[in-house]
């Protein structure tokens, strides 16, 4: 069986994608270079939110660590088929080429931009993306971030979904959110996202080797995408200010909003 894989930099990416591909006898890989695990804060901030950004991305840098470990791509995907490309050429014809040429069974996507035409029509009939965030609630970027920003850290999850060319709104295959406990931050049930991402990604692989296809559910609301531009550092003031990371701790004692995600499992 043949998989196109579409991978991000990331440890998290890696972390996932590491495990997809063990299933398949030929892949051809397509690895897009990522921003930096720990950007640069934004021009004109206070130095109080300078401060929390550096914090916020400091912590997500060191739980991710010692996690994932530093995984790098060139070493996950090492005998493997890969070509480098970056966001002006992802969706190009020398992609697509490459795409219908090797004619794979599977397409699966992880860490990467929205995949458009040419390269869009050209994929195989099952094209998975695996979406940190639960739609319809939350598409597009941060999405386990803004559940806590809303004080719903149990809307914190994952979506494995069809790719259409809207983000994260084709047919939801598998989703997931993980189990909260006291203690943790938003960092931490980030990781346990991921955590559980790569363990669902290998449990749907080996029902679709044995299906050959997916059952998805139509998203039947539009929800929201969350854009770049929605962020600001002064928005981490509600989780480190108000709240000093202990988000869950507070909805574990029911001081927050209890409204449950009505999650779509393909087990």
């Amino acid at each position: 069986m043949k998989l196109v894989l579409f991978s991000g930099t990331h440890p998290r990416h890696l972390f996932v994608n590491r495990e997809v591909v063990k299933f398949f006898d030929e892949v051809l890989i397509f690895v897009m270079q990522r921003e930096p695990l720990i950007p640069s804060p934004p021009l004109g901030l206070s130095k109080h939110d300078e401060n929390l950004f550096k914090l916020h991305f400091k912590r997500r840098n060191d739980i991710e660590s010692r996690i994932y470990g530093q995984l790098e791509w060139q070493t996950v995907f090492n005998g493997k088929t890969v070509n480098f490309v970056d966001p002006t050429n992802l969706n190009s014809v020398e992609t697509s080429k490459l795409v219908k040429d090797f004619g794979a069974d599977l397409a699966f996507v992880f860490g990467v931009n929205l995949i458009k035409n040419p390269v869009l029509e050209i994929l195989p009939k099952d094209k998975i993306n695996l979406h940190l965030g639960l739609s319809p609630w939350y598409k597009g970027g941060a999405t386990l971030y803004w559940p806590f920003y809303h004080l719903q850290p149990q809307f914190a999850g994952i979506t494995f979904h069809q790719i259409t060319d809207r983000p994260d709104a084709g047919e939801i295959v598998h989703q997931s959110v993980p189990i909260l406990s006291y203690g943790d931050g938003i960092h931490d049930v980030g990781a346990k996202c991921v955590i559980n991402a790569a363990a669902d990604a290998a449990k749907l692989i080996e029902k679709w080797l044995i299906d050959r296809s997916f059952k998805g559910e139509i998203q039947k609301t539009t929800g929201r995408v969350w854009r770049g531009c929605d962020f600001h550092p002064s928005q981490l003031r509600v989780i480190y200010d108000l709240f000093n990371d202990s988000i869950v701790d507070v909805y574990l004692k029911g001081e927050l909003d209890q409204t449950l995600p009505r999650i779509i499992s393909a087990f």
